[in-house]
């Protein structure tokens, strides 16, 4: 019996000191540590994959506001400076537009960050988890924009989990997690080694852990491909003395609201002397994104105004176009400007990449020069 009892005794110290013991230490130690956080990324993974079928309703806040002839002022100054320098160093806003920003309750955080500037306007994108906020003042009619939309707690916590639009310490601690996953999991492998003599289904469930995702990988996919896009556009039928047919330009932007690809512009093009395309300008915001540079009529872009009505517009090109840009949000513009009228502008929203086995429907009301807008991806 004093054997036995010493003998266990001997095999503890051995084991106390054998490499295996400060190895389940390791383990368990990294599994506690990154247990939450392992536990965060299932989650969000799961909310990452189905995206597309997980109801959300972004809330949306407008603001604009004239501003005073001495901001606008010192808003000139700079862009002169800006402009003739070509300097980044100089693309900060003034310090007394921050000022006046920073006193507004709707101000965000925009210290250290650089605008961009053009000849019409200055932009500042102010992107974060779960949302989105960008601002412009336009130098021609002196007025401040800014849109701020937050697209709700599960945006939130996607972006967290891809480190999008997050703070540089946020990041570095992703990359600490991952570390201390990899030991989780090294280690976790290395004992499961060590007790796989006692449990025969030890390797063929790793290698079944191994095969499985690279045979699904593999396996050709039989997701209907993307053929088209269809945007449907709304001209409401308007009770006024003079009713002239509204000006209408469709175009892709990113993020930034920067144009990516035009896809239609609806203009008289066949006025004496190309009289027409002197209106143009009115559609401001395409105007300034991309029609002051091109050469029209375009091919296969622009075309007749358009009467009151529902019009159906078939875009092949913008899905085979979506389909080569990088992840990220984008917007569908659709801007209607009108001869002793009004002029409005829809943006419908589009995340990417797309949703593969559904299609993708955005919709959205005009309220004055846009009715009913619409676009679908088959």
């Amino acid at each position: 019996m004093r054997r036995t009892t010493a003998r266990n005794a001997q095999r503890k110290k051995r084991r106390g000191k054998s490499p295996f013991g400060s190895l389940k230490n390791w383990h368990w130690i990294s599994s506690a540590i990154c247990l939450l956080a392992t536990l965060g990324f299932a989650i969000t993974g799961i909310t990452l994959n189905h995206a597309d079928v997980i109801d959300a309703t972004p809330e949306k806040q407008i603001v604009e506001a004239a501003l005073s002839a001495e901001l606008m002022h010192d808003m000139l100054q700079r862009k002169t400076h800006v402009l003739a320098a070509q300097s980044q160093a100089q693309a900060v806003l003034p310090s007394t537009f921050r000022a006046w920003y920073a006193q507004q309750p709707y101000a965000e955080k925009i210290t250290g960050k650089k605008a961009e500037w053009d000849e019409y306007e200055v932009y500042m994108g102010i992107p974060k988890p779960g949302g989105d906020s960008w601002f412009r003042v336009d130098f021609e009619e002196g007025t401040f924009y800014q849109e701020t939309i937050n697209r709700g707690w599960v945006s939130y916590f996607n972006d967290l989990h891809k480190g999008r639009n997050t703070s540089f310490a946020w990041v570095i601690m992703l990359d600490v997690l991952a570390v201390i996953m990899l030991i989780y999991t090294v280690t976790g492998l290395l004992l499961l080694k060590r007790y796989a003599k006692g449990r025969k289904s030890t390797w063929p469930l790793i290698i079944a852990g191994l095969v499985i995702p690279w045979l699904v990988l593999i396996v050709p996919a039989h997701a209907s491909e993307l053929k088209t896009a269809e945007i449907t556009i709304t001209i409401p039928s308007l009770n006024v003395a003079e009713y002239h047919k509204p000006y209408v330009a469709i175009w892709l932007a990113d993020g930034k609201h920067k144009r990516v690809q035009d896809l239609a512009v609806w203009y008289d093009g066949k006025m004496a002397n190309q009289e027409g395309e002197k209106w143009l300008k009115d559609i401001r915001q395409w105007w300034r994104r991309s029609g002051r540079s091109q050469t029209m009529p375009m091919d296969g872009i622009s075309g007749a105004t358009r009467r009151p009505g529902r019009h159906t517009l078939q875009v092949p090109t913008l899905a085979e176009h979506l389909a080569q840009l990088p992840a990220g949000q984008y917007f569908l513009n659709i801007e209607a400007a009108r001869e002793v009228g009004g002029r409005e502008h829809v943006l419908l929203p589009i995340q990417l990449p797309l949703p593969t086995n559904e299609p993708l429907t955005v919709s959205a009301q005009g309220e004055h020069e846009l009715g009913f807008v619409q676009l679908v991806i088959q």
